[in-house]
């Protein structure tokens, strides 16, 4: 047992807050990922494919729906960060549900240029699994680890409100400082856009 002397009386409730506080604003420990061997299908080719979040992997989750307003406006920022990272972090679009046909989906990435590898998720295997009800979201994996869930950005304030100037880049930052070894400051924030039809 550690027994700490001579720490002034206001120091252990100090500490409390503070651990609160980082659990709260998301600086403690990443959480175990929930989607590794799950099988997700590749729109373009009709390949499947099994979601690995091992030890050597760092992956991008970006959840879409095709007649979001916001995933249509994020094609271009997705496409950014995937050229930015393409050296170390892999970038997925994935349409949950059977909403949209793969024409639809096909049609939507071609109208917005989305680059980056598109899957679907028919059964909302993956979309359950990490809680996603809202497009875009963006999950970031490292390491068979949860470092970030939310916004990609924080220009849309509101629904169908969005900001003159982008002040915060979420993904971006947790992506930056877990490469840097660094504690994920902001892990989780809440998503803005379209709510999900989940059948």
């Amino acid at each position: 047992m550690v027994i700490l002397k001579n720490y002034p009386p206001f120091i252990f409730p100090a500490l409390a807050c503070l651990l609160l506080w980082m659990t709260m604003s998301g600086t403690a420990r990443s959480q175990p990922v929930p989607i590794a061997g799950l099988t997700l299908t590749d729109i373009r080719t009709g390949s499947s494919w099994v979601v690995s979040t091992g030890a050597d992997s760092a992956t991008a989750f970006v959840f879409l729906s095709p007649e979001c307003p916001l995933c249509q406006l994020y094609t271009k920022t997705l496409n950014e960060l995937s050229a930015k990272y393409q050296s170390q972090i892999r970038f997925i679009g994935i349409f949950p549900g059977n909403s949209y046909s793969r024409e639809e989906i096909l049609a939507f990435a071609s109208k917005y240029q989305l680059q980056i590898p598109i899957f679907s998720d028919p059964d909302f295997s993956a979309t359950k699994a990490l809680d996603v009800t809202i497009t875009p979201t963006a999950v970031f994996v490292k390491h068979s680890r949860l470092l970030y869930f939310g916004a990609i950005d924080n220009w849309a304030s509101d629904v169908g409100k969005k900001r003159t100037l982008i002040t915060e880049r979420y993904l971006a930052d947790a992506i930056d400082q877990s490469l840097s070894h660094q504690i994920v400051t902001v892990a989780r924030t809440e998503p803005i856009g379209c709510v999900l039809n989940m059948y």
